[in-house]
């Protein structure tokens, strides 16, 4: 994936992440995002004790497959597996809505 791409992902993230995680819990919660290649994973952080690490819980993968991203949801024994009602489409920013409405209940806590 080319640089340009890259950074106006990274932008659409840094976005979402500003007003999805209000200023006042961000000392107790953290959203975050990593690429590895053409796979974008959005995780959660947590601060872990006694540590003074934070902790990550994935929440959702992105992966850019043929042209469009497919979401990917987290199993319990850790492998990621395609969401079937979530349709691959060429637009990022569809793909985030979707995970953000969560209409299945695999990404957020309710």
């Amino acid at each position: 994936m080319d640089s340009f791409t890259v950074r106006r992902l990274e932008k659409i993230l840094d976005g979402y992440i500003e007003t999805k995680v209000p200023h006042g819990v961000r000392s107790s919660v953290r959203l975050a995002y990593e690429w590895d290649g053409n796979v974008l994973t959005l995780c959660e952080k947590r601060p872990a004790y006694p540590e003074r690490e934070w902790s990550r819980a994935d929440i959702a993968q992105f992966r850019l497959e043929a042209g469009s991203w497919r979401v990917y949801a987290k199993r319990e024994d850790g492998a990621f597996v395609p969401v079937p009602a979530i349709r691959p489409d060429s637009d990022f920013e569809r793909q985030l809505e979707q995970v953000e409405l969560d209409t299945e209940g695999l990404f957020w806590i309710s």
